[in-house]
C-alpha cells in the first residue's frame, strides 16, 4: 500500500517538477519507465509506508510545504495534497509528525508550486495564520485564500477570500509577514487593472502588486491597496521588516517595454507605499515571467537589506547577490553566486550576524543544493558547500530560523520531505573564504 502511494505521489508531482525546475525536463515515456521500474528510491518509500501506515496524507508525499517555529520551538508545516492544504507539527524537529489537520474543509484547487505555495505564520503557540492561492481556472486566475487557528491548530476558520474586487482575474503568488507590532500583511500579484485596461481597449503590461494589512491577527483585513502597476505576473515577492510596523518588499517589475529586474518599496499600514526604487540593474529583456522571485533579509547591523535573486540579462547572467541600502537608493557589493545554466531558485538568511544562500542547480543530470555563508555584510563568501544531491525532482529550498540556528526546508522525490539543521557553532575560519 506505502508503495502504491509513493507511485501516486510521483505522478501527482510530475507537473510540479517541470514548473519548478526549468532546466529539468522529462518526456511522457520516461515517466512511465521510472513508474515501472524497481529502482524507487528505498529511502522515499520507506517514508511514505511509514507516514502512511493509518493514514494516506504525509507530508513526504505532499507538495510544496513550508515550516515555522512557534515560540515553544515546536515546528509547524503547511503543505497541498488531493486539492487540501494540511497543517501539521513536529515535537523533534521533523523526525516524526502529528496528524495532519485540514486547514480547508472542501477540496480547492490550491496552488502548489515553488513559487506559489503556502504560507505559514505561527504567533505565540496557539495562533496559526496560513494563507495560500487558489487557482479558479487554468487561465492563470486564482483568489488570495486565507485561515487561522486560534486553538493551537486543532480547528481552523472557514478560509475567506482577501482580494476585495470580486473580479474573476488573476490573484495570485501571494506572501504573508506579522511584524514586530503585530500588524499581519499579505502581498500578492494582483490582474485587475489588466483587466479594466483591457475593458478600456488599452495595453497593460503584466499585471500588479497589492496588499491588505490585518490589526487583530486575521480576524479581519483591510481594503486592499495597490502598490505598483506593471510588475511580472509569477513571481514570488520577498518581505522583510522595516521598522516594528512597516515592511519593505521586494519583487520583479517591469521598467520599460519588456526589462524585467526587480523594485524594493516600504508599506504601512496605512495603505502608504514610500521609498520605492529600483533594486537590480540586470537589463533582461524578456517578454514573459521567468519564474523566478528574489529573497531579502534585513541585516541585523544596519538599515541595509541583503538581497538574491535570478537573472539572465544583457548585463548580468546566473544568481546574484547585493546589498540594497535605501539612503542610496541603490544595489552594493553586487556578487555573482553561480552563473552556471542550471543555477536558480536562492534563499537568504541571517543568524548571528552571518549571511547564508541557499540554491538550486542542475548539471543536466543531478540537482545540487548548495550553500555559500558571508560574515562581513556580504562583501566575501565562502567557497560553495554541496549540502545535498538528487537525480530526482525536488523543490526550491528554503531556510527556516529557529532560536538555536538555521533550518534547511526542502522537499525531494527521492528524500521525501528534509528538515535539517545546517548552521555549524564554531566559527568559520578566514581561509574559508574567497
Amino acid at each position: 500500500m506505502g508503495a502504491f502511494l509513493f507511485l501516486r505521489c510521483k505522478v501527482i508531482k510530475h507537473q510540479h517538477r517541470l514548473e519548478n525546475n526549468m532546466k529539468f525536463t522529462i518526456t511522457t515515456l520516461a515517466l512511465i519507465a521510472l513508474l515501472t521500474t524497481s529502482s524507487i528510491s528505498t529511502a522515499a518509500t520507506n517514508d511514505c509506508i511509514e507516514h502512511n501506515s493509518s493514514s494516506s496524507v504525509s507530508i513526504h508525499c505532499a507538495d510544496a510545504p513550508s515550516a515555522a517555529f512557534d515560540e515553544s520551538g515546536r515546528l509547524w508545516v503547511a503543505f497541498v495534497q488531493d486539492q487540501y492544504v494540511y497543517v501539521s507539527h513536529s515535537d523533534d524537529l521533523g523526525k516524526s509528525y502529528s496528524t495532519a489537520v485540514a486547514v480547508n474543509p472542501i477540496q480547492e484547487d490550491a496552488e502548489h508550486n515553488g513559487e506559489n505555495r503556502p504560507k505559514i505564520i505561527v504567533n505565540g503557540d496557539s495562533t496559526i495564520l496560513v494563507s495560500w492561492t487558489k487557482k479558479t481556472s487554468p487561465r492563470f486566475t486564482g483568489e488570495i485564500r486565507f485561515s487561522r487557528s486560534i486553538d493551537g491548530g486543532k480547528t481552523f476558520s472557514a478560509p475567506r477570500t482577501i482580494n476585495d474586487d470580486g473580479l474573476f482575474a488573476g490573484h495570485r503568488f501571494e506572501s504573508l509577514y506579522l511584524t514586530e507590532s503585530g500588524h499581519l500583511y499579505l502581498t500578492w500579484i494582483d490582474k485587475r487593472d489588466l483587466e479594466a485596461s483591457n475593458e478600456r481597449g488599452e495595453d497593460y503590461a503584466g499585471a500588479a502588486i497589492y496588499y491588505a494589512v490585518s490589526t487583530d491577527q486575521g480576524a479581519t483585513f483591510s481594503k486592499n491597496h495597490r502598490v505598483a502597476n506593471n510588475s511580472c505576473e509569477c513571481c514570488r515577492i520577498a518581505i522583510a521588516p522595516r521598522g516594528t510596523e512597516n515592511i519593505a518588499i521586494l519583487w520583479r517589475q517591469i521598467f520599460g517595454v519588456t526589462t524585467r529586474d526587480h523594485a524594493i518599496a516600504v508599506l504601512t499600514p496605512e495603505g502608504k507605499t514610500q521609498e520605492m526604487g529600483r533594486a537590480s540593474y540586470d537589463e533582461w529583456q524578456i517578454d514573459a515571467c521567468p519564474h523566478h522571485g528574489p529573497t531579502m533579509v534585513q541585516s541585523g547591523l544596519s538599515d541595509d537589506y541583503h538581497m538574491s535573486w535570478f537573472t539572465n540579462g544583457d548585463l548580468h547572467q546566473g544568481i546574484y547577490y547585493a546589498r540594497y541600502s535605501f539612503d542610496e537608493s541603490q544595489p552594493q557589493h553586487v556578487f555573482r553566486v553561480d552563473g552556471s545554466a542550471g543555477a536558480g531558485h536562492p534563499y537568504l538568511a541571517e543568524y548571528a550576524e552571518r549571511l547564508y544562500l541557499v540554491w538550486k542547480g542542475f548539471d543536466g543530470q543531478n540537482t545540487n543544493l548548495s550553500l555559500i555563508e558571508s560574515a562581513d555584510e556580504g562583501i566575501s563568501w565562502t567557497e560553495t558547500k554541496i549540502l545535498h544531491t538528487t537525480t530526482q525532482g525536488s523543490d526550491h529550498p528554503l531556510i527556516v530560523s529557529g532560536r538555536d540556528g538555521l533550518y534547511l526546508s526542502w522537499h525531494t522525490e527521492e528524500l521525501g520531505y528534509v528538515f535539517e539543521k545546517f548552521t555549524e557553532n564554531e566559527e568559520m575560519q578566514a581561509s574559508d573564504y574567497l
